[in-house]
């Protein structure tokens, strides 16, 4: 625990009250697919935007659920736009809540609290909405615009909301988002990107126990591939390559003419990704079974959220609201991809890991950390303060800006 600070006492005062919020929404199934779910998550939400002074909208979806767009002015024309981002949706399913609603236990001496998402990331859409208030309590109006969006389907990617996190990420000066943290003194400076990619082998069938030898078997091609393809994990600086499944053959009596394997794939920068798919693509060219074919597909999902000077600035300042709050603020890079993903590849100043400390994230017993919960919420209410007090740092953003709009 760190020394008193009035800011710290001040989110300490609203704890009570975000974790009533949390308790409701976390006991809302909402797992990417329950679409009925999410936007009962995202109504409740809009509901307390709407009491903070925000005006709302919702980008309407028909797979996934609706996201939500919520947006205060402020009295700055010239002041910052600030985006904060996270997502409502889970990766639990239906009847998770039922199994095992919201507690608040304690864990080896913590208070912590559970339920299905509460960690990753319902807490942390809570977290963003009370670090805004704390400033709007001190009657706080120098910036242009605070802009959150709450997307449905970042659980499996973001396809329905990447280009609406994109496009406003273009507008805003600084993108802040709201995943999990992994302690009080860390925060998310660095992502890798996210692929996925299929080997398929093309064989030639045959009848197994009258004349195999007329068949090319496509499994036995792949089993080669698949270990070429394992073979070139961390054969690059910041590469990864992990075959993740595997399928071919149909009967049980026919050498099977096609066969394929997944991986997913991720790099900590462009050049690990044009270095990895350039060896996978050399790799399938190698042909073990005579008169076999193979071919490998896919692409990234996201591109890495990388260290760059651009991102230095939010580094630097959450460090500085760290020190206020006597607590010491170092980055981390992470091997996950998140919307950060998204935000940092079009140039908008990007920090991630914003949210609540905690553990076992995707796992039944994912849980939140309650006892330094208002040192994060101080925190983040500290660097979005710092965010808009600061012309240097929107200079930076819109030469940022215009040196990308003439590119």
């Amino acid at each position: 625990m760190t020394e008193h600070h009035p800011r710290i006492d001040q989110a300490r005062q609203l704890l009570p009250e975000l974790l009533k919020d949390l308790e409701a929404i976390v006991n809302i199934d909402s797992g990417t697919y329950n679409k009925a779910g999410v936007d009962q998550v995202g109504a409740y939400l809009q509901k307390r935007f709407t009491e903070l002074g925000f005006s709302t909208s919702f980008d309407p979806q028909q797979e996934y659920g609706n996201h939500l767009i919520a947006t205060r002015k402020g009295g700055n024309p010239q002041g910052a736009r600030v985006l904060l981002i996270g997502h409502m949706d889970t990766v639990f399913p239906d009847g998770e809540v039922e199994k095992r609603p919201y507690t608040q236990t304690v864990l080896d001496g913590r208070e912590i609290a559970k339920g299905p998402g509460v960690l990753d990331m319902k807490v942390g859409l809570l977290m963003g909405m009370y670090s805004v208030d704390m400033l709007l309590q001190e009657d706080w109006n120098e910036y242009q615009s605070i802009t959150f969006v709450f997307n449905s389907d970042e659980e499996i990617g973001s396809p329905a909301s990447k280009e609406l996190i994109t496009e406003w990420a273009r507008k805003s000066d600084a993108a802040l988002v709201l995943e999990p943290g992994r302690t009080l003194e860390t925060v998310v400076s660095a992502r890798k990107s996210s692929g996925l990619y299929r080997v398929e082998v093309w064989g030639r069938s045959a009848h197994a126990g009258v004349e195999p030898e007329k068949g090319r078997n496509a499994i036995i091609e792949l089993s080669h591939q698949v270990q070429a393809m394992q073979a070139l994990h961390e054969s690059f600086p910041g590469v990864s390559v992990n075959v993740t499944s595997i399928q071919g053959g149909d009967r049980k009596n026919v050498i099977p003419d096609y066969a394929y394997c997944d991986m997913d794939v991720r790099a900590s920068n462009m050049r690990g990704i044009h270095e990895i798919e350039e060896a996978m693509q050399r790799a399938v060219r190698q042909q073990h079974i005579p008169e076999t074919q193979a071919q490998v597909s896919g692409s990234m999902r996201s591109l890495p959220f990388e260290h760059s000077e651009v991102n230095a600035p939010l580094i630097r300042m959450t460090q500085e609201a760290g020190a206020e709050l006597g607590i010491a603020i170092h980055d981390v890079a992470s091997g996950g991809a998140s919307d950060a993903n998204n935000t940092s590849p079009v140039g908008v100043p990007t920090l991630d890991g914003l949210g609540a400390g905690g553990g076992l994230a995707h796992n039944p017993d994912e849980y939140v950390e309650l006892e330094y919960l208002p040192e994060r919420i101080a925190l983040l209410s500290g660097l979005i303060g710092r965010i808009c007090r600061q012309k240097a740092f929107r200079s930076i953003s819109l030469d940022k800006n215009q040196r990308r709009s003439r590119g």
